[in-house]
């Protein structure tokens, strides 16, 4: 692992230029750590800095910057970062001594991965599959504090356009695919059911020492190891779209987020908590 200035020393670059090539998405930062009341600093693996061409990369980035193109937000403000470090340590004090503390932890980092994999659809089959097995490890060890709740959601559904329809999609030069999925179906159209309450989902609250986090997962991935759900407590999934968007639950992960804590750190402890 290096730090940015190992970085600007290895390639005999500025550690502005280091900055850049993060700040433009060429290179992640592997970990995190605090050096003691001076802030934050960053580290980067050495294998990923071997298979990139930093100097084109660099010409790149200013090429980038003489068209005016530059990186997909604000510059982040190291307060941001700081407030985001000190909450991590203070819930880690806070859990030091509770009986939940493994769970706990555990749930954090997988709140983060959640987000990673709402933001990352290349790498979102991985990520939902880790969060499937943390979190069945994490209901079998922990039930007593994880409250779960069966959400019954619609079923999944063909839908063949009417005559009516068709020509009106025709005649909107959108195929009846795409005319479907912006609803513009009407009552004479024909809805086949193709699996029962396909887009239900099981939800995970966990809730111990102040804490809560609520996770959820589709039934069709829950039900292997969960076995009988029906004397769950039940509710309704909301929705009012067609596209499957509508069933996505969370939010991306912020660039804030991405900094304090990485991708491989959040992967790496889940990873050591599933004894991989």
């Amino acid at each position: 692992m290096l730090t940015i200035s190992e970085v600007a020393a290895k390639f005999k670059i500025s550690n502005r230029q280091v900055h850049d090539m993060v700040n433009y998405g060429y290179l992640n930062v592997a970990n995190v750590y605090r050096r003691g009341n001076y802030g934050i600093s960053y580290l980067f693996s050495e294998n990923e800095l071997n298979r990139l061409d930093i100097y084109s990369i660099l010409a790149e980035i200013q090429e980038k910057k003489k068209q005016h193109i530059y990186y997909r937000a604000n510059p982040l403000k190291f307060r941001n970062l700081i407030n985001a470090l000190n909450y991590y340590e203070r819930f880690l004090a806070n859990i030091e001594y509770q009986p939940e503390r493994e769970v706990l932890q555990t749930a954090f980092y997988l709140f983060h991965l959640n987000h990673y994999a709402k933001t990352y659809k290349e790498q979102s089959n991985e990520l939902y599959s880790l969060k499937n097995n943390v979190l069945k490890k994490m209901y079998q060890e922990n039930s007593p504090i994880i409250n779960t709740c069966y959400l019954i959601g619609p079923d999944r559904k063909k839908i063949f356009l009417c005559e009516d329809c068709k020509d009106s999609a025709r005649s909107a030069r959108m195929s009846f695919v795409e005319y479907v999925k912006k609803g513009y179906y009407c009552p004479k159209c024909y809805i086949q059911s193709i699996e029962k309450e396909y887009y239900s989902l099981l939800e995970f609250k966990i809730d111990a020492a102040d804490y809560r986090f609520t996770f959820h997962l589709p039934r069709s991935s829950a039900i292997r190891w969960m076995g009988e759900i029906d004397n769950l407590p039940q509710g309704n999934r909301q929705a009012n779209r067609y596209d499957d968007k509508m069933y996505l639950y969370g939010r991306p992960v912020s660039r804030t987020e991405e900094r304090v804590f990485p991708l491989p750190v959040v992967k790496e402890f889940l990873c050591k908590y599933l004894d991989l």
